[in-house]
């Protein structure tokens, strides 16, 4: 009885954020209740073969502001060229900078919202939703 009633309780809040389990994706940068700086990078991890949007804080961040990573061998070329489909790695990352959609995170607590879908099915979206401190 105790355990059943551990595991509610361990699974409680956690309907937006389900990426245990979820083989879409690979990480959630930074982590779900992580404390980072102002400046630090924010994203999602995904398998191949799909693209992302990202919100921060209610601010939709331009596509060309997205870092897209997808080889982790020739990083520099995979960003500016999208990289190869054929990687594994596939990161879309926001920097916060002056000039930019978001130039840096709040101090205090800052939620992303990533939409992500497969590349051969745009209308396939889904979102996932997660928040974090920024020091």
């Amino acid at each position: 009885m105790l355990v059943i009633f551990a595991l509610l309780i361990s699974n409680r809040g956690s309907e937006d954020v389900r990426v245990e389990g979820n083989p879409i994706i690979e990480a959630l940068i930074p982590k779900a209740d992580s404390e980072v700086l102002r400046q630090s990078a924010v994203g999602i991890d995904l398998i191949s073969g799909y693209e992302a949007e990202l919100t921060i804080n209610g601010i939709s961040i331009p596509p060309d502001q997205i870092n897209v990573l997808r080889d982790e061998e020739n990083p520099r070329e995979s960003a500016n060229t999208g990289g190869s489909f054929g990687s594994t790695l596939n990161r879309f990352l926001y920097q916060p900078l002056g000039g930019r959609a978001v130039p840096e995170l709040l101090g205090g607590k800052n939620c992303v919202l990533a939409e992500f879908w497969p590349i051969s099915d745009p209308s396939a979206r889904k979102k996932i939703e997660w928040c974090f401190t920024a020091l």
